[in-house]
């Protein structure tokens, strides 16, 4: 279960650097995209129970 939650958590990371990059570029379409994303993996992370 650690190596789930530890994947889980960096693609979080991930995810979250790269709402912030399409942010910071003003690229509406990549920071729905990722944040869709994000929004997925946290899904993911509570249905799980990682914090």
């Amino acid at each position: 279960m650690n190596e789930f939650r530890d994947n889980l958590l960096a693609r979080i990371e991930q995810a979250e650097e790269a709402v912030r990059q399409a942010v910071e570029r003003q690229d509406a379409y990549a920071a729905e995209v990722h944040g869709a994303d994000l929004a997925n993996l946290r899904r993911l992370a509570a249905e799980h129970g990682v914090r």
